[in-house]
This record gives C-alpha cells, sequence and structure tokens, in this order.
C-alpha cells in the first residue's frame, strides 16, 4: 500500500520586504521557518511536489519519450505537443516550460534544505536523510534538464535578490560534476528502505540506480556496471511475478519500484490525470469518458516478437475488454490505445484525478543497464543473465537470449529489450539519444522535420529569456 508525501502548504522562498523594520511576528518566512525537526521534514517534503506536477510526472517525461521516440502519437489537439512529436517545437512552447519551470522549482526548494536545516539542532540521523533526499532531488532534476535542453543555469543555492537571478547556461559537464556529487551525498545518507509512513521517499537504492544511469549516459561503462551491481547486491529489490504488478494502484511502491512519483486523489491537486487522458478517447473507460492522448504506434506494436505477452500490457487493442467496456480501434487515429497507466474507475479514482503513481525508475530498467554496462565493458557473456532475470519473469516467460552473441549483437538485442520491456514509460527517446540512433530510427519511421545538430535538445523556453537575459539560445532555434 502506498503512502502519498503531502508536500508542505507553503513554498518557504519568502519575499524580502525591506521597507519594513519587521515582519509580522505570525508570518512564515525563510528566516523563522526553519527552526525544528517537523519544519526540515515539511521543508523537504514541499521539495517532492513539483515532481507531481505538469511537465514531470504527468504530460512530461513519459510523453517527450514516448512522442519523439516514435512509439506513440498525440490526439493532435494540443499544439504544443504536435510541435513536440513532430520536431517543429518553438521557445514559446507551453509544455517544455512547464517542465523547466517544475524541475526549477524542485531545484529552488532543494537548495533552501540544503541551506538552512544544517543549522537546526535536531536528530543528526534524521538530518542527513532530510539532505540526502534534498541533494538526491536536486540531482535528478538536473539530470533531466540536461537531456532536454543541454547546458542549464546550475543553482546550488536559495535565491532572494533580484541580482541573483541572472544566472547563465552552466556547461553540462560542470552540472554533471554536481549530479554526481549529490548523488554521492544521497546514496551516504539516505536508507536502503523505510517504514510505511514513508513509502516513497528517496532511498539509498534509487541514488545508486540513478547515479548507474548518470554513469551510463556518459558512457563510463565500469562505474555503472558497479553502481548497478550495488543495487542489485543489496537484495532489496526484485521482479514481480506479474509484469502488470509495476502498474497495479495496489502494488504501488512494491518490490519493483526503485523511485516513483507520488499521487494521491481527492485531496486537491495531489492527484494524476494520466488516467483519463490515455484512456481511449469517448471509450468511458474512466469518468471523463478518455480523451485519447499517446496512441500507440504500429512502429512500437510491432517491434513486439511474436508472442510476447507484454505487448498485451502495454497496449489496448481490437479484441481487449477493459472493466467490461470492449475496446475499440475507432477510438484512437492508430487502432492502438495504452494500457500502463489506465486504472479506469474506482471509489478512488475521481475526474481526471486518480493515484496512480508515475514510476521514474523500477529494477527492471536497473537490470538492462546493468547489461549494457556490461556489454560495453567487454563482459558480452556476462550481460546475458540479466536480460534473462527480465525475460524469465514467471508471466513473460520468453525464451532466454541466445548464446555466443558478439558484443554489436548484444547491444542490439539490449536496445530490443529496452523497448519491449520499458515501453510507453517515457524512456525511448533518451535511449535513442545516448546510443546515437535517433536520426536513422525518426528518420526510418517517416519523422523527416527532425534535424540533426538540434532536435537533439529543446529550445530555452523565451519567457525565461525574456525574464533573464543572460540565458543564450539552443542552435537552431
Amino acid at each position: 500500500m502506498k503512502k502519498i508525501i503531502i508536500a508542505a502548504g507553503l513554498l518557504l522562498a519568502g519575499c524580502r520586504n525591506d521597507f519594513l523594520e519587521k515582519q509580522p511576528l505570525s508570518a512564515v518566512t525563510p528566516d523563522n521557518f526553519y527552526r525544528t525537526a517537523d519544519d526540515a521534514l515539511r521543508a523537504v517534503n514541499a521539495a517532492y511536489r513539483p515532481l507531481m506536477s505538469s511537465g514531470v510526472g504527468q504530460f512530461g517525461i513519459d510523453r517527450y519519450g514516448n512522442y519523439m521516440g516514435g512509439d506513440a502519437v498525440s490526439a493532435g489537439d494540443d499544439a504544443n505537443w504536435v510541435q513536440i512529436q513532430n520536431f517543429t517545437v518553438t521557445s514559446d512552447n507551453a509544455a517544455i516550460r512547464n517542465t523547466w519551470n517544475a524541475f526549477y522549482q524542485t531545484i529552488f526548494r532543494a537548495n533552501l534544505v540544503l541551506d538552512r536545516v544544517p543549522a537546526i539542532t535536531m536528530d543528526a540521523t534524521l538530518k542527513n536523510r532530510i539532505l540526502g533526499e534534498a541533494a538526491f532531488l536536486r540531482a535528478i532534476s538536473y539530470h533531466y534538464l540536461i537531456l532536454l535542453f543541454g547546458d542549464v543555469p546550475l543553482i546550488t543555492r536559495p535565491q532572494f535578490d533580484p541580482g541573483e537571478f541572472l544566472v547563465p547556461r552552466t556547461p553540462a559537464e560542470q552540472v554533471y560534476t554536481q549530479i554526481i556529487q549529490d548523488l554521492q551525498t544521497a546514496e551516504k545518507s539516505l536508507p536502503l528502505t523505510y517504514g510505511a509512513a514513508d513509502l516513497g521517499r528517496a532511498t539509498q537504492g534509487a541514488a545508486k540506480a540513478f547515479l548507474a544511469k548518470v554513469y551510463l549516459y556518459r558512457k563510463q561503462w565500469p562505474e555503472a556496471a558497479a553502481k548497478a551491481k550495488e543495487v542489485i547486491d543489496s537484495k532489496v529489490y526484485g521482479l514481480f511475478d506479474r509484469y502488470f504488478d509495476n502498474f497495479e494502484l495496489t502494488t504501488e511502491n512494491g518490490k519493483e519500484s526503485i523511485f516513483e512519483v507520488q499521487y494521491a486523489s481527492f485531496l486537491g491537486g495531489l492527484g494524476n490525470q494520466t488516467n483519463n487522458y490515455d484512456a481511449p478517447r469517448g471509450s468511458g473507460f474512466t469518468l471523463d469518458g478518455g480523451y485519447g492522448y499517446g496512441s500507440p504506434t504500429q512502429s512500437f506494436v510491432s517491434s513486439f516478437p511474436a508472442a510476447d505477452p507484454r505487448l498485451g500490457y502495454s497496449v489496448f487493442r481490437q479484441g481487449d475488454v477493459f472493466q467490461g467496456i470492449p475496446y475499440s480501434p475507432a477510438t484512437s487515429p492508430t487502432g492502438y490505445s495504452p494500457r500502463k497507466y489506465v486504472v479506469g474507475k474506482g471509489a478512488a479514482i475521481g475526474k481526471s484525478d486518480d493515484p496512480k503513481n508515475f514510476i521514474l525508475m523500477r529494477y527492471a530498467d536497473l537490470l538492462l543497464m546493468y547489461a549494457e554496462a556490461l556489454n560495453e565493458s567487454g563482459k558480452t557473456a556476462e550481460a546475458a543473465a540479466p536480460i534473462n532475470q527480465v525475460r524469465a519473469r514467471k508471466d513473460v516467460n520468453m525464451p532466454p537470449v541466445a548464446a555466443g552473441l558478439t558484443q554489436a549483437q548484444m547491444r542490439q538485442t539490449i536496445k530490443d529489450e529496452r523497448r519491449v520491456e520499458l515501453g510507453l514509460e517515457g524512456h525511448r527517446w533518451f535511449d535513442l539519444l545516448r546510443w546515437g540512433d535517433a536520426a536513422a530510427f525518426l528518420k526510418s519511421i517517416g519523422k523527416t522535420s527532425y534535424r540533426e545538430g538540434v532536435s537533439e535538445r529543446f529550445p530555452i523556453p523565451q519567457a525565461e529569456r525574456d525574464i533573464n537575459p543572460n540565458l543564450t539560445q539552443n542552435p537552431g532555434y
């Protein structure tokens, strides 16, 4: 059973009204708030909140990965997402600005924790954990910002005065140095597991897994393999016997979960809208009827080997029945609809307000990263075992990879496995980018507007450049 982390009601950024001689005694400000352990907990809780926003946990990472990677298409009635999937995005695109804002809100709140909590007199173990959570949240925010925008402003302390706001873009290599440092801090400070009251917080395993991912993106293969193995050897995580337990409400934050963005319905803005937006348009699968965004492409459907049951767990097709309602291919422009984040109707599910968490990292992803790092380190024979572990899940039960594969053959096997195992979870675009496969693949499926040297990164939002003239623009925009 999941336990939602409820964010603090106040963003303790504060505005300094220098023209006032005194703050009202009842006002909550950065100067009078950070006094107790409870203050520290509420502050770090607030740092999780922006991950739930439009641009990250919903209408964010999954949409970018699926649309730009060619695995799904938008319904076509939101110009922002049509631009994104067609690689015609402009600097005034509202979706990418939402993402920029959400991650920088997380960074700002994490910076407040890291700046103010050390001075609080409180239990040392709890303090270190809270600081580790903040370091983790800052690190993953910068990780995704680099993937989407390239060089971004590196901000590591709270900003209050106008003169501090005009930060130029920092080279990605320098930002990565901070990301690695933050994740190393987090892995030393965070616990392996939590009790039921704190499920959903960042763990030591989450910090190590994201550090493995960062090393993978940087092609630091031995480091990626070693860090992934630390997570495996912790014995905290495992694969569900049932593949779809990763996406059931009753099994959230389970043994395969490494880090999820937490949601809860009927709590005034803490719910997820993905259920309704992913459900087939007008299907009646949800209380709102379904909006039908993110329709899987034929290219994605055809990528599954014959008899691979993960296709049925990922995609609604002709002949499927969901909660007693037959699926109609006519509800989708491609004849298919996404299944993983559709939870339908139920007592805990409102209109565009569902409690389904968004998974940023699960154990199968880590196992496949481990296989990739081993293969690229020249340990091709060893790379088969973690792939086979994923394929041998009880209700997947796909045959093991062929013995004696060359490094190139194993590389392709891993690419294929990631596409079907992690399909429609937002990984595909980022995988294509880091493999250097984006241009060739996207052109092969007809995305002729993809521009090499330009389309790999989004434009810096123009509204941010209007505020901060020190922000330069990415090439081609």
